[in-house]
């Protein structure tokens, strides 16, 4: 298995430099209706990452006037739980890196290790190469980064003084975990060939993550969607906005 990870990670890594690098000037096959279709810079934004807390809006820009594109796509994450009152007692706490619920409820409408706020970015940087002569088939590779603080409710030891003498104490309290994330890229897609301005490509494709955290804490991992997760998630989404020049 890892031995098939480290193949994907290498097929993808040697795929977005060669092709930075091909320098794509030009492109014999495309007739000139086709070539008046794309724009040098395309502005688009990612609506499906709504669904996971993020708000990612992707810049291209076109090499050359070749079917080669280079993309970056910052993102910015934030999540916060809405407490109905100032009194208010979560229902679940952490013990180290382990959760334990405080009343008989599991469901979690984020689908994800319950935490109550959540703050975090990320970039991803690929390289697209259209493969169709109409340049709405494409194929796109490349690297990504994420970081995130995750505030939840957990148990720690604190010292306090009283009457002249330390106490210790094992008390629930806000903690912070923060997480760096990895990742490489692979994806194919279909951009719907326009001779106006607007942009709409959807996407498919896999991607290895790979995060790093203080492990006695909650690693925040517990499926594909996590923002803790590390291994091969599916890449899919839908892009749209527009174009310019």
């Amino acid at each position: 298995m890892k031995k098939s990870l480290y193949y994907l990670l290498f097929l993808a890594v040697c795929f977005t430099t060669s092709r930075i690098h091909a320098q794509d000037t030009s492109d014999e096959t495309l007739s000139p209706p086709y070539l008046l279709t794309q724009k040098k810079y395309t502005f688009t934004g990612q609506p499906l990452q709504w669904f996971n807390c993020g708000w990612r809006f992707d810049f291209e820009m076109r090499l050359g006037d070749g079917p080669g594109w280079l993309q970056f796509g910052p993102t910015v994450y934030f999540y916060k739980e809405i407490y109905e009152n100032e009194y208010y007692s979560p229902n679940y706490y952490y013990d180290g890196n382990v959760l334990y619920h405080r009343y008989y409820d599991e469901y979690n409408t984020l689908f994800q290790d319950p935490f109550s706020k959540m703050r975090g970015y990320g970039l991803d940087v690929n390289y697209k190469r259209f493969i169709n002569s109409q340049r709405s088939f494409y194929l796109a590779g490349g690297l990504s980064f994420s970081h995130f603080n995750m505030e939840y409710w957990g148990r720690k030891w604190e010292n306090y003084i009283e009457d002249g003498l330390q106490y210790h104490i094992y008390r629930l309290d806000y903690l912070t975990q923060y997480i760096n994330r990895l990742g490489v890229n692979a994806f194919w897609g279909y951009q719907v060939p326009y001779r106006k301005a607007f942009v709409l490509d959807m996407f498919w494709g896999l991607a290895y993550r790979h995060s790093f955290s203080d492990k006695n804490k909650p690693s925040f991992n517990g499926s594909m969607i996590s923002y803790g997760y590390s291994g091969i998630v599916f890449l899919t989404g839908v892009r749209w906005g527009f174009g310019i020049k």
